[in-house]
């Protein structure tokens, strides 16, 4: 497959080509596509995959070719809110900087700070057609934590300027001076290190390649019955949802019921559903009480992810958050909120939800957790 990487900086191409280089991707930079107009695009998201979004749909929409884009923030640890750079770290003040400007600016910055330790998170987002579309901000796509200091290393490497300040915590060298023996990987190449990315796009390609069997859309009203049987087989009877509320979200929010269908038995193989709300807190009150739906509202709590066990194992529940949260980005929404049990945090941190602690969710009797994820 050949994929557009929406970068007009030769360094971070190459290392990304290096970095796919096992999976058969053909990666093209801006600067291949030769005369063509490319769209302006304004990076004021609030984090590095607002900003990654941005460029990956505008990039879609002008070149209608697949296509993904990075972007990454650093976060230094005990900085004052205005030195920290986060999304902004080549741009100070409103001014883009060149690598020289960068490596003073760092610099100084080290030096009044007595140094910086810190980290970058990174984000990816990719369209590979108008209804493929994936987004990662993970952990395994943030860097290693590393010190700044205020005396640039002599060399240097076009496009990687703070390397020239970058000391390693381990061997406390120069990422310059560390030997390959002593990393076990080439110390400039940047995203090579963060497991993420490859493991991100083998995944994707993974479950591209299956959702082919998948239609992705709203439940049906003559599908009600198996919307409410799937429900009530994947979760245990202190979870379920009654059969009741089942039915009313089915019948009065169907818009927000989404089902993937298997094309080959017209079967579906699992189903996301929630309602819209204007509310920010969940609550359990949205289980049971469909009288809380607002079509208007600007959230969703959702109220159930539900996966057949014969269709487990495929990667469906990510696409049906995945086709999800594209859609309901289209129609204006700003967030989607859940709570869930602990084991299975860890799952919904994978879909880019974050933890909120601990809820005030009494179902079951249990302790649940609350979960939001930025659309």
């Amino acid at each position: 497959m050949k994929l557009l990487y929406g970068t007009g900086n030769p360094a971070k191409l190459d290392v990304m080509r290096r970095c796919l280089a096992d999976l058969g991707i053909e990666l093209i930079g801006l600067k291949d596509l030769g005369e063509v107009r490319l769209p302006e695009i304004i990076e004021d998201g609030k984090t590095p995959l607002e900003n990654a979004r941005k460029k990956a749909e505008a990039y879609f929409e002008a070149l209608h070719m697949p296509v993904f884009s990075c972007d990454s923030g650093l976060y230094f640890d005990d900085v004052a809110e205005e030195d920290q750079p986060g999304v902004h770290v080549r741009t100070v003040n409103g001014k883009y900087l060149s690598d020289e400007e960068m490596t003073a600016h760092y610099a100084n910055l080290a030096k009044k700070y007595g140094g910086l330790t810190g980290h970058y998170k990174n984000a990816i987002s990719l369209i590979l057609d108008e209804t493929h579309r994936y987004d990662a901000m993970e952990p395994s796509m943030e860097s290693a934590s590393f010190r700044l200091v205020g005396t640039p290393h002599p060399k240097s490497k076009k496009g990687f300027p703070l390397d020239r300040l970058s000391i390693d915590l381990q061997t406390g060298k120069y990422y310059y001076d560390r030997k390959e023996k002593e990393t076990g990987f080439d110390p400039l190449d940047q995203l090579a290190v963060e497991s993420g990315f490859p493991q991100f796009f083998e995944r994707v390609m993974k479950e591209y390649n299956r959702m082919e069997r998948y239609e992705f859309r709203t439940i049906c009203q003559e599908e009600m019955e198996q919307g409410v049987a799937i429900e009530l087989a994947c979760f245990p009877p202190n979870e379920a949802c009654s059969e009741k509320s089942m039915r009313e979200r089915v019948q009065y929010a169907p818009e927000l019921f989404l089902a993937a269908v298997d094309k080959e038995t017209g079967k579906i193989a699992g189903t996301l559903n929630g309602l819209a709300t204007n509310e920010t807190k969940f609550r359990d009150a949205f289980f049971d009480e469909i009288s809380l739906y607002d079509p208007e509202g600007e959230n969703v709590m959702l109220l159930g992810l539900s996966v057949l066990p014969e269709y487990r194992g495929q990667g469906i529940a990510r696409a049906l958050m995945d086709e999800y949260c594209r859609r309901e980005r289209k129609n204006g929404r700003k967030r989607l909120i859940l709570t869930c049990l602990q084991d299975k945090v860890e799952m919904y941190q994978k879909m880019n939800f974050h933890d909120d602690g601990i809820s005030a969710s009494t179902w079951g009797g249990e302790a649940w957790h609350d979960m939001t994820r930025d659309i």
